[in-house]
């Protein structure tokens, strides 16, 4: 089930609320919110929620009791099911593949571990579970929650499938106090504004911009440079409004219902430096990998190793493929490039330092868009002169562009979003200019696509 369809609009969300805020019903809310959930995973089909069960009851048990305190081999225990069901899903036939082709048997590929359906979301909720077990074994959250609690923080269906990756400290008191839960005139103004803006960006600007770049990718030797350019930042605008709509929505969601998730986007591609990105695009997987990681590792006393580590894991966290570990590699040499040079970049007008990071960004998404063979002739197509071939690109192209620019570096959604207190509504335009365009982001729901982090 997706945010941007009908049945999650007009079905299951209202459904959802009518339950939640039934006052007869008040004292089973963590149930009500724990059952949707597992049926909002459970539509994409019931061998996924199996494993999402098998993974939240595996770990509850070996991270109830004060056993794991300190004990790497009962951390190791608790984390093995869950890593083994990712591993499986994932990361199998990407791994038998590489060996066959590192032993010379490339002509052997294992179509059926290929042919397994990656449950959704797997990776982020995979992370919570892991950050719970070390939490624990750190001796945190010393007030362990019961198992419906624990399942709800996993399955918390907003944040399920494609994050924020969210620790237990920053929900356990929003799921301990769901039965004392008022929705507040500010908390649903919020909620409002999210939902009404995250589904803006996913339905009006990435699913326009997909439509509009799949047909060029499609064949990525056979573009212009004009075409090939367009593909680079409009690819570039898509994952980010894609990503982020999803980001607000889950946050919107989860205002309904008493949470405040953790933001996951600060202006991300309006960053002066490749460090200044990491700390403004998904946030959340980024304070995941430094205090799980990197600082066991050791942090900055082993700079190089530990960035080249982190962002190598990063890249085959996002997928199981070459393709995924070079991006991830690729972003390692963009930030140790630019600690190595911080003091000339930094010279450079802010316009200019932006510019430049968001060209280079851009150009790593390609990682994601193709596999190796399609980046290689998108990148043959780019540096040749294909005269004979006719760009497809039309000022309707650069229109949305345009737009998807000017939204993205120029417009404050945090701003429009504080702005819909009720403290500052002195007139009916802004719920006018709320309705108007959650209405025209309806119109298109037909053609709205999953998100593209369902994948990861």
């Amino acid at each position: 089930m997706i945010f941007n369809d009908f049945h999650f609009a007009f079905l299951f969300l209202p459904v959802v609320c009518a339950f939640f805020f039934l006052p007869v019903l008040s004292q089973h809310r963590h149930w009500t919110l724990l059952i949707s959930s597992f049926v909002f995973y459970g539509a994409s089909g019931m061998q996924h929620l199996l494993c999402l069960l098998i993974g939240i009851a595996w770990v509850y048990v070996w991270t109830r009791g004060t056993n794991i305190v300190g004990n790497r081999r009962v951390l190791v225990v608790a984390i093995a099911i869950p890593l083994s069901l990712l591993f499986y899903f994932k990361y199998l036939g990407f791994f038998l593949n590489s060996v066959s082709g590192w032993s010379g048997s490339a002509d052997v590929k294992f179509d059926l571990f290929d042919d397994i359906l990656l449950p959704a979301g797997i990776s982020f909720f995979t992370f919570q579970m892991i950050g719970f077990a070390i939490d624990r074994y750190r001796g945190q959250h010393i007030n362990v929650p019961n198992f419906s609690q624990f399942a709800l923080y996993i399955s918390f269906f907003p944040q399920l499938v494609a994050g924020p990756i969210v620790r237990f400290s920053q929900v356990s008191e929003a799921i301990a106090q769901l039965v004392q839960y008022r929705l507040r005139t500010e908390d649903a103004s919020a909620a409002i504004a999210y939902i009404t803006l995250g589904l803006a960006a996913k339905v009006l600007l990435a699913d326009t911009l997909s439509n509009l770049i799949s047909p060029m990718a499609a064949a990525p030797g056979d573009v212009t440079k004009t075409d090939a350019f367009y593909i680079i930042f409009g690819y570039s605008f898509q994952i980010y409004f894609d990503f982020y709509g999803y980001s607000l929505i889950a946050i919107g969601l989860g205002r309904l219902f008493g949470f405040h998730l953790p933001v996951n986007f600060n202006r991300p591609y309006s960053a002066l430096n490749p460090q200044d990105f990491w700390r403004r695009w998904h946030m959340t997987l980024s304070y995941w990998l430094r205090d799980y990681l990197y600082v066991p590792l050791g942090g900055n006393r082993r700079y190089m190793r530990n960035i080249l580590i982190i962002f190598a894991l990063c890249g085959l966290w996002h997928g199981a493929g070459w393709n995924f570990v070079i991006w991830g590699v690729y972003h390692a040499a963009l930030v140790a490039g630019y600690r190595a040079l911080h003091q000339g970049w930094d010279r450079m007008p802010n316009l200019i330092q932006i510019a430049c990071n968001f060209l280079f960004v851009s150009v790593g998404w390609l990682f994601f868009l193709f596999d190796f063979i399609q980046f290689q002739s998108f990148i043959g197509a780019l540096l040749n002169n294909n005269g004979s071939i006719v760009g497809t690109t039309t000022p309707e192209h650069w229109g949305i562009l345009a737009i998807s620019a000017v939204i993205c570096f120029a417009v404050r959604f945090d701003k429009i979003i504080s702005a819909t207190e009720p403290a500052r509504q002195t007139t009916v335009l802004r719920p006018l200019a709320f309705a108007g365009l959650f209405l025209l982001t309806l119109l298109f729901f037909d053609r709205s696509q999953d998100f593209i982090y369902f994948r990861f």
